[in-house]
C-alpha cells in the first residue's frame, strides 16, 4: 500500500533540463540499467537542482530503506507527518513503512545524493536479507537492524566519514558506468553503511522493542489505511499486507480500533465522506461515493443516513452543492 511511482516528477524534471539526474537502477527507476550487478540496490544516484524547481516527491513509501545526503543547499523534508528542514550536510533514512514526501510541496536548488537498499523487508517485523555483497560481521548487522528497525528517528547530521562516504558515491556516478564500476561501488556502499553504523554508536538512538512487534505493524497499517481508501479491500488483503492471518489481523484490529476491521473500515469511509461533502459541494454524491470506496451510490447513501441520521444529498445542498445529475434523486438515490 501507498508505494507509489513518485520518480516521475523527477524524470520529468531531469527530461526538461530543469535538473540533472544521474543514477544507476533497476526496475521502473529512471536511469542506466544495473541489470544484475549490485544485487539489492533498487537505485543509487543523485540529483542537481541549480534552481528552485516546480516538482516535489509525494507521499509515497519506498519498496527498500532510503539511505541520503543532502550535499548542497536545503530540503524540506516530511516523515510520518514530521517535517523537517534539511540543510547541506544532513543525511536521513527512511524506512519502508515509513510515509514520507520530499519537497513540501516542491524542491529547492540542493544536490541529493541517496542509495535505495532492498533487504527483502517492508514491515518492522519482517526479516532482513542483507545482499551478499556487504561485507558485515553479525554483529555490525544486528546493531544496525535495531537501530533501524526499534528507532524511527530519519534525519542525522553526519559527521565527516558519512559525508565523505556519499561524496565518493557520487564521484564514481560522475566517473564510472555499471559495467566499469561495479566492484568500486560495493566498496563505496560499504563504506556508507559502516559510516552510518559508526555514527549512530557513537550517538545511539533511544531503542523500544514495541517498535518491531506484530501490533505496531497493524498500527502502522491503519494509520495508512485512510490514504487508500478508494482500494477495494477485503479482510484477506488487509491481513496480508501485515504478513497475518485474517483471524490475527482482525484481533489487533479489534484491539487497537474496537471494531472489527469492516466497521473500522466503514467509519473511515464515511468520516471520509463526511469531509468531502462539506469541503467539496461541488462534487456529485456519487463521485464521493466511489472515491470513498464505495461500491454504488446506493449503498453509499444508506450506510451515511444510517451514521448520520440524514442523506448525503441533502447535507451537500446545505454546504453549495446543486442537484445530482439528471436519473439521480437526493442522496444518490436513482429517480424513478
Amino acid at each position: 500500500m501507498l508505494y507509489a511511482d513518485n520518480c516521475r516528477a523527477l524524470q520529468e524534471a531531469a527530461a526538461r533540463g530543469e535538473t540533472r539526474l544521474v543514477a544507476w537502477t533497476r526496475g521502473g527507476y529512471p536511469g542506466r540499467p544495473l541489470e544484475g550487478r549490485l544485487p539489492g540496490i533498487c537505485t543509487i544516484g543523485f540529483w542537481d537542482a541549480p534552481a528552485p524547481q516546480r516538482w516535489g516527491l509525494a507521499r509515497h513509501c519506498n519498496e527498500g530503506i532510503k539511505f541520503a545526503y543532502l550535499a548542497q543547499g536545503t530540503l524540506s523534508l516530511e516523515v510520518d507527518g514530521v517535517p523537517h528542514r534539511l540543510s547541506a550536510g544532513d543525511a536521513f533514512v527512511i524506512r519502508p513503512w515509513q510515509l514520507h514526501a520530499i519537497g513540501t510541496p516542491h524542491v529547492g536548488a540542493n544536490q541529493l545524493v541517496w542509495m535505495l537498499l532492498d533487504v527483502d523487508m517492508r514491515r518492522p517485523t519482517d526479516r532482513w536479507r542483507w545482499p551478499r555483497w556487504l561485507l558485515w560481521s553479525d554483529g555490525d548487522a544486528q546493531r544496525l537492524h535495531d537501530y533501524l528497525t526499534l528507532n524511527d528517528r530519519a534525519v542525522l547530521r553526519a559527521p565527516p566519514a558519512l559525508a565523505q562516504a556519499f561524496l565518493e558515491i557520487r564521484g564514481l556516478l560522475e566517473r564510472q558506468s555499471p559495467d566499469t564500476g561495479e566492484a568500486r561501488m560495493m566498496v563505496a556502499g560499504n563504506a556508507m553503511l559502516l559510516a552510518l553504523l559508526d555514527a549512530m554508536d557513537a550517538a545511539p538512538p533511544p531503542l523500544d522493542a514495541a517498535a518491531a512487534t506484530t501490533r505496531r505493524t497493524v498500527e502502522l497499517f491503519l494509520a495508512r489505511l485512510p490514504l487508500a481508501l478508494a482500494q477495494d479491500w477485503r479482510l484477506e488483503d488487509m491481513a496480508r499486507e501485515c504478513g497475518l492471518s485474517r483471524t490475527r489481523f482482525a484481533h489487533y484490529c479489534r484491539l487497537l480500533t474496537n471494531a472489527t476491521p469492516a466497521q473500522h473500515l466503514r467509519r473511515l469511509r464515511l468520516r471520509e465522506a463526511e469531509r468531502l461533502i462539506r469541503e467539496e459541494p461541488s462534487r456529485s454524491v456519487t463521485d464521493i461515493a466511489f472515491a470513498c470506496g464505495f461500491g454504488s451510490s446506493q449503498h453509499f447513501s444508506a450506510a451515511y443516513r444510517a451514521e448520520f441520521g440524514v442523506p448525503p444529498g441533502l447535507v451537500r445542498r446545505r454546504f453549495g452543492g446543486e442537484g445530482e445529475p439528471s436519473g439521480m434523486a437526493a442522496g444518490g438515490v436513482p429517480g424513478p
